[in-house]
Formats: C-alpha cells, structure tokens, sequence
C-alpha cells in the first residue's frame, strides 16, 4: 500500500523543567532540545536509529529570531550541531530554520518530501527554550555562559521576521504580540456585531477547554488550573489587561522552558530495523502558505490563508473536516483558533477536542517550538487510537503564514502538494493600498489599547480608511493623550470619525 520511501513518524519526546521542580537545573534551549531529541529516539524503540539519522533539523529560539532582544548569556553559532554533539551523532545536513510558529510543521513537510523522493533515509527534528530560565538568572543578577563555537555543515536560513509585523506598524505602537493581534481580534468583533462584554465571553468560552487540558498535561509549563470562561474573561488584579481585548489569561505564556523532538524515517528502514507498524504514524495530508502583510489585507478580521492551506490539507488526505477525530489549533490568542474554525465552517462549540496540548496560553508558548508539541501529540493520540485522524495547525507571526497536517496511524503514500500554485490563489487578491503619511479625516475599522501594569489606558492605535483617498492607514494617540485611548473603548468605536495629522514621522489621531 506504500512505498519504500513512504515517511514515517516513529518517535516523539517532549521535555519541560520548571523553576519549582525538586531537581531544577537551569538548562539552556540546546540541553533542553537534547533531552527532548532523546526522549523521541527513546520513544521510537530502536537502539540502533540514531546511527541512521542523516538530517538534523531544528527551529529557531526566540532569543536567536530577534537579536535586540536576545539574552545577554551567550548563544551557539550552530544550534543543529550543539544538540547533535550531545548525542553523539554526525548527521550529514543540519538545517537551522527561519522564525515563526508555522515552522515545526513546514520542518515536517520538507522532510517526508525528502525521504519520499530518497534524498534522507532518517530525520532527527526538534527545538526548545530557555525563557523562563533566562528571565529568572536576569532576576536574580546572575550570570551564565551559554556560547558555543562549532565549525560544522548547517543550512541557517537567518535571522529574519519577514512578512510578519512591519517597520510602519512598530513605529506606530503595534510592538508586542499582544497589540498586533488585537486589531485583528476587534476586527473580527466589529465583523460580528458584539459589544465588548459579549465578545468577551465568546473568548473565555472558546480557551476554557484548552485550560482543561494543560491541567492535566505532565509537560505542561506551569498551569495546573482548569479556567472557567468567566475566570479568564474578567480582568482582575492577578489577571491585568495586556492590550484591548486580552487581559493577561488570554495571552500566550512564553515565559516557559520546554523542548520536543520528532523522528521521521523511510518505510524501507523502519521494516530494516524492525519498528512496529502500530508505532508508525503517517503524515496524510499537506499544505502551507503566506498571509498577505497586516495593512494590505482586503478584511483585517481574517486570514483566509489558514482556510485554504486547511483545505488543500484535507484534499490532499481524501478527507472533510468532518472525518477528523481531533485537532491541535495554533493557540497563541483566541482569533488564532476562530479564524481557522470560521474558515472551516467549524462551530465553536464543536465537541471534538481543539487542543492536544493545552495550548498556548496554559500549556505554554515555546516560542517557534510550539508546534512541535502538538505533532508529537498527536503521534501518541493517534497511535493510542488506530485508524484516527488528527489536525495540527500551525500559524506564525500574526495570522500570517500558515501550515497545516493531517496525521494517522493508518497506512497511506505521502503526497506532496502544489505551495506554488496555493500561493498564486492568495496573492492574485488585491491588496489594500496603504498612505503611509496620512492627513485629514478618515474611520475606524478596528483598533488597540495599550495597557500599563495597573491596567490603565496608555495609548491607542487605530485602523482605518483615508476619508478622500479610500486607502488605509495606520496612527496611535498623541504621547501623554492616554484620554484618546480610553475613548476607543467605549461602546461605538468601529467606523467612528477620526482627524488625522502626521508630524515627527508619525500619524496622530484624535477622535473627531
């Protein structure tokens, strides 16, 4: 039924430490990788696989994404080969990847194309971070060297957060994951029609489950508690507000140290080496894509992206969404679920599971690493459940690329799918142009509010459209206006009339 090049999944592991455990040790992102990368080659059940493996493949940390904010302790020039030393294993390519959420499952895709078309035999992925270690040695004035030099082959596709937030919307305050995805979260909520409190509600409802899950998760970063929808909705002292609409229970914990690993081999070497068939699982189904930039999207409340790389996925398994037993939904904020679910034509009230985690929020954000959890979720869900299918969905930046995966541990080929040809159906849309120095009158079509630590008002950015010109721009209030900000929160904000200068470099609003 496959062939000998068929890839298959046979190993997953997955590795946390936490500040509060009895054998704490501080362990940088690469020890944390390596006992991840040994649980998966443990996981697969075969001593002699990690002699076969001829392709390491890692994501990349936060801390190496964003260089002006990298920790001041040190860092490996060559990350793949730092865990492949600990292991004792000298694959023949390492592959460094690029920054973003979507990439764990892309590492995937890339993979089963290269062992379906013989170019590898065994693949070693993983990442992992260090946050929450690295937060606590800053705290405590303390001081670690995590450098390493190693001279080694690598393919490092670079440091780079392209297509994903843009200098004009930094400049005008869209600088935290928060704010950014909270113009496209109020966005979906003008599209909507409800007010503040009932949009609300609506988020505590869809993340409540995923409270649950990670509650009972052994890895995952901190969260032992399972949320009520009203618990993670209201603001309190122990639950700030972040940035309009999120307080601090709908915002993605990265403040986490976790790692996880995945193993994928040929079929031909997995029957070599005598790897059961009820341990293997299959990668059914394909796709990825990017978004169009934030400013130029035609509806700033969604994505449509996720729904058409979803739905290529799908095609490619033979499937409906309808026929998949459980999904892993990319959980860093609440639109990152809904705008899949809405794409889908899922409810949000659907029944089946929508995290294998926990997500993002509870079980932990390990910054481009997270879905690697999930898929190594997945490969012990769908195993435990012969014949299931699960979904993981990967996003990264903010809404604006996307790959997605369907699993099982029933036998099917790999069949790659056309990212060219997905990506020429996103990009033929027209985009939205942009006045980047705005003058004039001109509406809301959505906006943010940038809290401060006691939860109040400090600056708003705003959305919207050029009274004369159609095209869209981006402005946040004047500096000490924090009155300006507070007024987007009142309850008719969505189309309100704003006047618009530009000065410094700036556009400045005030509401009119």
């Amino acid at each position: 039924m496959v062939s000998a090049n068929t890839p298959v999944l046979v190993g997953a592991g997955q590795f946390t430490e936490r500040l509060d455990d009895d054998n704490y040790q501080g362990f940088s992102a690469i020890e944390i990788a390596t006992r991840a990368a040994q649980a998966a080659l443990t996981d697969a059940g075969c001593e002699q696989l990690s002699a076969h493996i001829d392709l390491i493949a890692t994501t990349r940390t936060f801390d190496d994404s964003v260089p002006t904010l990298a920790f001041p302790f040190g860092r490996s020039n060559n990350f793949p080969r730092s865990i492949c030393r600990r292991l004792g294993i000298d694959p023949e390519f390492a592959i460094w990847e690029t920054a973003g959420g979507n990439t764990p499952q892309d590492l995937v895709i890339e993979t089963c194309q290269r062992i379906d078309q013989g170019e590898t035999q065994a693949a070693l992925l993983c990442g992992a971070e260090a946050i929450s270690t690295a937060r606590h040695l800053l705290k405590l004035g303390q001081q670690v060297d995590w450098s390493e030099t190693i001279d080694a082959q690598v393919e490092d596709r670079g440091v780079t957060i392209d297509h994903m937030v843009s200098p004009l919307e930094l400049a005008h305050g869209l600088n935290s994951p928060a704010l950014l995805y909270g113009v496209l979260e109020n966005a979906r909520r003008a599209r909507l029609h409800l007010d503040r409190e009932e949009y609300a509600r609506s988020m505590g409802e869809l993340f409540a489950p995923f409270s649950q899950v990670a509650a009972t998760n052994p890895y995952s970063s901190a969260v032992n508690k399972a949320y009520s929808a009203e618990e993670l909705c209201t603001p309190t002292a122990s639950n700030r507000l972040i940035a309009d609409p999120y307080p601090r229970l709908l915002v993605s914990r990265d403040q986490v140290n976790q790692g996880a690993a995945l193993v994928i081999i040929s079929t031909a070497l997995a029957d070599r080496l005598g790897i059961p068939q009820e341990h293997r699982v299959y990668l059914h189904g394909c796709a990825s894509a990017r978004e169009k930039d934030l400013l130029e999207r035609p509806d700033l409340s969604r994505a449509p992206s996720a729904a058409r790389v979803a739905t290529a996925a799908l095609d490619a398994a033979g499937i409906g969404s309808a026929d998949i037993d459980m999904f892993d939904h990319y959980s860093c904020f609440p639109i990152a679920v809904s705008n899949v679910l809405d794409g889908l034509g899922i409810a949000a009230t659907d029944a089946r599971p929508k995290t294998l985690t926990g997500g993002l929020c509870y079980f932990g954000g390990p910054g481009n690493n997270y879905s690697m959890h999930s898929i190594a979720e997945v490969v012990k869900a769908t195993r435990h459940k012969p014949g299931s299918v699960g979904y993981i969905g990967a996003n990264g930046g903010f809404l604006s690329k996307y790959s997605a995966g369907i699993y099982s541990s029933a036998p099917r080929p790999f069949t790659a799918v056309d990212k060219a040809k997905i990506q020429a159906e996103l990009d033929a849309v027209p985009s939205v142009p942009i006045a980047a120095k705005a003058e004039g009158s001109g509406t809301i079509e959505t906006f943010t509010v940038s809290y401060g630590r006691e939860g109040e008002p400090v600056y708003g950015v705003v959305i919207g459209r050029v009274a004369d010109s159609g095209k869209r721009f981006i402005a946040r209030s004047a500096k000490d206006d924090s009155a300006t900000a507070a007024a987007l929160l009142g309850p008719n904000t969505f189309g309100h009339a704003v006047n618009i200068r530009h000065e410094d470099g700036l556009n400045i609003f005030r509401l009119a």
